[in-house]
């Protein structure tokens, strides 16, 4: 099984003061399903204490990307997409 890192998009669900789209970075197989991207990221954010981060996942011209809820932009985590 080939794997590649891979940056996901993370925006904001609502879109409240202090949120902002940021990029998280995961190792993952080449052949990832949607519902096993969805996995890997609620577990990347679990390790991360914030187990109820990620709302969903969605895909668009860009790839896919991930729908975290308002709450969890309260701590640090990845990087702010400039």
């Amino acid at each position: 099984m080939k794997r590649s890192a891979t940056s996901i998009r993370c925006v904001p669900r609502y879109g409240y003061p202090g949120t902002e789209v940021r990029i998280v970075d995961l190792d993952l197989p080449e052949d990832l399903e949607d519902k096993a991207l969805l996995e890997v990221l609620r577990l990347w954010f679990t390790l991360h204490g914030l187990p109820e981060a990620v709302y969903d996942i969605d895909v668009d011209d860009d790839g896919y990307f991930a729908i975290i809820n308002d709450e969890a932009y309260s701590r640090p985590w990845g990087a702010p997409l400039l």
